[in-house]
C-alpha cells in the first residue's frame, strides 16, 4: 500500500515536471530568442548609426539608395547626417541629434540586456528545481528499494 503512494508521488513529480516545468524553461527560451534578437537589431542599429555619421568616411554626406515600394528603389543623397528621424516604435518617428540617437540607442540596449539577464537567472531558477525535484524522486525510488528488499 505504501509503495503504490510512493509510486503515485513519483509519477505526480514526474508529470508536474515534464508538463509545467520544462514547458516553463521552453516559453523562457522562446522570450530570450526575441531579447537577444530584439538586442542584436539595436546593436547593429548603433553600428549604422556610427557608420553614416562618422564625417571622416562620408565629408560630404552619404548616397544611399531607398526603397520607394514593392523593392523599387532609388538614389538618395543625404548632405547633412548631424539630425536624423528614427522609429521609436508604433511607426512613430522622433528628430535625434547624433549624440541623442547614441545615447538613446544606449539605452534601448542596457534595458534590453537587462530583460535578457532576467530570462536567463530566471531559466536557471527552473532548471535547480527540476534538478531538486529529479533528486527528490531519485530518494523515492531509493526509498520504495529499500522497502521492496
Amino acid at each position: 500500500m505504501a509503495e503504490t503512494k510512493i509510486d503515485v508521488t513519483i509519477g505526480k513529480y514526474q508529470l508536474f515536471i515534464e508538463n509545467v516545468l520544462k514547458e516553463d524553461l521552453r516559453i523562457l527560451h522562446l522570450k530570450l530568442q526575441q531579447v537577444n534578437a530584439e538586442l542584436t537589431d539595436l546593436i547593429q542599429q548603433k553600428h549604422t548609426l556610427k557608420v553614416i555619421t562618422n564625417k571622416s568616411v562620408h565629408p560630404n554626406g552619404i548616397k544611399t539608395q531607398v526603397n520607394i515600394g514593392c523593392n523599387f528603389f532609388m538614389e538618395a543623397s543625404v548632405p547633412d547626417t548631424s539630425v536624423l528621424l528614427m522609429n521609436i516604435g508604433l511607426n512613430h518617428y522622433l528628430e535625434f541629434s547624433t549624440e541623442e540617437a547614441h545615447k538613446y540607442l544606449d539605452a534601448r540596449i542596457k534595458v534590453y540586456e537587462q530583460k535578457s539577464e532576467e530570462i536567463c537567472n530566471k531559466a536557471a531558477e527552473t532548471k535547480a528545481h527540476i534538478k531538486l525535484l529529479l533528486i527528490g524522486i531519485g530518494e523515492l525510488e531509493n526509498q520504495n528499494n529499500s522497502k521492496k528488499s
